[in-house]
């Protein structure tokens, strides 16, 4: 890579420091270099991807997996690569996942049980008639166990099912078992005809649950739903939004056989339109309590980023809004699966793209990753500002903790030459102290 890639700046400053050239930064400014980078195109050589999840070994290795987008958007794609990283942030190896032709890999979910890297595949059909989830795993040098189809669900009734990707990784209890999900929809009506299915398999990942709600039962219309325990992990919590008055936002509640048993109408006392939130929501293993990011639509600005806290007992969303300005150049979204990251010392960082209108024009270095830090009681701690360099855009969009307490952003960059798009996968560490109040 050219020098002028690797260097990077951290920002800590006010938000009006963005309307000024980043050279008439002086005293505000603080350089920190990151523990490592990687562009992957060199080692991947693909143009276009997607870098969608991550885990960490016990050994400390990252485990990444990476998918063409062209291929999938042209339903080729009967195949998936996961990308081996150790913590030094070397290239160890590429490991491809071949499917059998008449599927398409819809997406890649990774998780650990007894120190084992798991690999779960969701692929569809060709025909569209049925889809299926695939396991597999890692062996300790990394090379690939067997594959074993552990779950199908037929849709040969259905004019044409497009699919959605199972929008969290698998939910693991004490006794290994996993809970998946994944969301469906009939064409030619996109809008109708929504549904879910919920599956629960046992530590061996035998099926031993299943069960398909449609969207009216689950009063939710929203793409990006996140599940989580409840403390005690007796119940399931189903983030939920659905556009229609007079409700915007529900928890829907499951037993732990998948029925479903309640709904919690959620309210906020804020002035802003929750209904136009767009974002995540997560579960801090620290508290066990569901915190979310999202962007929402604000009469001053074109959108302002803000985090959610969940009071379940209240039936309260708590608010923390950082893009507080009457600015209007701005255009902020949440972007990604994993947008917080819960540090040990009860911090939260939060991950968003700053100025994110020039992005869509291809313009290079358009906006910031943007990094704020809050704690459990909604206080806003600090706040980051994060860029490559100028001949590169960024589309950073999922944030980690390592298992050193460092952290790790994954996403894609892209450079347009000669009015070609040209991605590729890229992975960033921070040592723990970098974000530090």
């Amino acid at each position: 890579m050219k020098k002028s890639f690797v260097k990077k700046s951290f920002v800590i400053t006010h938000l009006f420091i963005l309307l000024l050239p980043l050279s008439l930064l002086s005293q505000t400014e603080l350089m920190i270099e990151p523990s490592w980078d990687l562009p992957l195109k060199e080692q991947t050589n693909h143009k276009k991807y997607a870098c969608n999840n991550m885990i960490e070994t016990e050994d400390g290795f990252f485990v990444v997996p990476i998918q063409d987008i062209d291929e999938y958007r042209n339903c080729k794609a009967t195949y998936a690569n996961l990308v081996v990283i150790d913590n030094d942030g070397n290239f160890i190896k590429e490991i491809t996942l071949q499917y059998a032709e008449n599927y398409i890999v819809n997406n890649i979910a990774l998780d650990i049980w007894n120190d084992t890297v798991n690999v779960f595949a969701h692929l569809i059909s060709t025909s569209r008639d049925h889809s299926a989830i695939v396991h597999t795993y890692l062996n300790d040098d990394f090379t690939i166990g067997e594959h074993r189809e552990i779950c199908r669900n037929d849709f040969s009734d259905k004019e044409r099912t497009e699919f959605y990707t199972m929008p969290a990784l698998p939910l693991i209890d004490n006794d290994g078992n996993r809970t998946m999900f994944y969301r469906y929809r009939d064409w030619p009506e996109p809008s109708a005809n929504i549904s879910w299915f919920m599956m629960k398999f046992d530590s061996k990942l035998n099926l031993i649950i299943k069960k398909e709600y449609l969207q009216d039962s689950l009063e939710t219309d929203d793409m990006d739903i996140r599940f989580a325990y409840n403390t005690d992990s007796t119940q399931y919590y189903m983030m939920s939004r659905r556009h229609k008055s007079p409700y915007d936002f529900f928890i829907n509640v499951f037993d732990m056989d998948l029925n479903l048993i309640g709904q919690i109408q959620l309210e906020s006392d804020h002035s802003l339109e929750l209904s136009s939130f767009n974002g995540t929501w997560s579960q801090n293993p620290c508290d066990g309590k569901i915190y979310g990011i999202g962007d929402v639509l604000n009469p001053f600005v074109k959108s302002e980023i803000c985090a959610f806290k969940v009071d379940i007992e209240q039936d309260n969303v708590n608010m923390l809004q950082f893009t507080n300005t009457p600015s209007d150049f701005m255009c902020n979204i949440v972007h990604g699966v994993n947008n917080l990251c819960f540090l040990p010392n009860g911090n939260i960082l939060g991950m968003a793209i700053w100025d994110v209108e020039d992005y869509f024009n291809y313009k290079p270095d358009a906006y910031y990753v943007y990094i704020p830090v809050f704690d459990t009681s909604m206080k806003k701690q600090s706040e980051w500002f994060y860029t490559i360099g100028k001949e590169y855009n960024q589309l950073l969009s999922q944030i980690y903790l390592a298992k050193d307490n460092g952290i790790v952003l994954t996403g894609n960059i892209r450079s347009k030459i000669d009015e070609e798009i040209l991605w590729e996968p890229y992975i960033v560490k921070f040592p723990a102290s970098a974000f530090d109040t």
